[in-house]
């Protein structure tokens, strides 16, 4: 078994009209030891806030960050193995990329919510998973019996349209922490921009017209996929810019799909054409 994963960030057509650059980063990484010869994901994704002057920055920032700390612990000590060992790390994740964050805008002279952004990171192994999020980016597992969860809840603020940014003065008193000792067969994270395509609202529950032809166009990948082996990731962008989702959200998309299988599964014939991918007629599933 081997993790395939495939990763994009688009703009929005909103953000095309201002001139403003797509204010979505995401990261990944494959880690292999001895220990855990599938090898361990690990992924950050932000999203930055739109009416933060350098959000795209931030959210930049807030990924490279997170990515770093998280790999670094684990090349050094592996996988943790206690729950509140668990919690730890991705605290400590969140605080790394948090004063980052508060590290650049004293170094730029601006204030820290002009780099205003949601984060999310995971941690997939063999065995299971942890997350931690920060805002309102989605997160839906796949498991062996093929069913679909939402393993986080979208987090709102005080008003319509708000969330929970990282340069919030309590920010780390807001991260949600997901320890799942189960595996995840699949993965996909992405910023709220897809959401009311993925998820049926108020419920919040995956739509499944959405995630199945994403969680088949990797499992039909004939081996994993790569920043160098970029053929899904072009088509993944491809997706997030066609017309079909173009024209059911104007915000940034960014998205990033992940299945354990074996390494060299072929499928090609049945590959299914990114056209047929979307989330249905209507942007609400309810």
């Amino acid at each position: 078994m081997a993790w395939k994963v495939a990763a994009a960030a688009a703009a929005g057509s909103s953000h095309e009209r201002l001139n403003l650059p797509c204010q979505d980063a995401l990261g990944y990484q494959i880690l292999h030891s001895d220990s855990e010869r599938d090898g361990i994901l690990v992924a950050a994704l932000a999203d930055g806030a739109g009416s933060a002057q350098r959000s795209e920055q931030g959210a930049r920032t807030a990924v490279d960050t997170a990515l770093q700390f998280l790999t670094a612990y684990l090349q050094e000590e592996g996988l943790p193995q206690q729950e509140g060992a668990w919690s730890l790390l991705l605290d400590e994740a969140f605080t790394a990329a948090q004063l980052a964050l508060y590290q650049l805008a004293d170094e730029e002279d601006l204030p820290v919510r002009s780099y205003a952004t949601t984060l999310s990171c995971l941690v997939a192994h063999a065995g299971g998973y942890a997350l931690a999020t920060l805002g309102d980016g989605v997160v839906v597992s796949l498991d062996a019996a093929g069913d679909l969860a939402l393993v986080n809840r979208l987090q709102r603020g005080e008003y319509a349209n708000e969330t929970y940014f990282l340069t919030q003065d309590f920010a780390l008193e807001q991260v949600q922490t997901v320890i799942c000792s189960q595996p995840a067969q699949g993965i996909v994270m992405m910023s709220d921009g897809l959401a009311r395509l993925a998820l049926s609202f108020p419920s919040q529950k995956p739509f499944e017209p959405f995630f199945r032809p994403l969680f088949a166009f990797i499992e039909s990948r004939e081996q994993g996929v790569t920043a160098e082996d970029s053929e899904a990731n072009l088509q993944l962008e491809a997706f997030l810019n066609s017309d079909r989702v173009r024209a059911r959200t104007d915000d940034d998309k960014s998205l990033l799909i992940a299945v354990q299988g074996p390494e060299n599964q072929t499928k090609q014939e049945e590959n299914p054409h990114f056209e047929t991918l979307g989330a249905g007629e209507q942007v609400d599933h309810s």
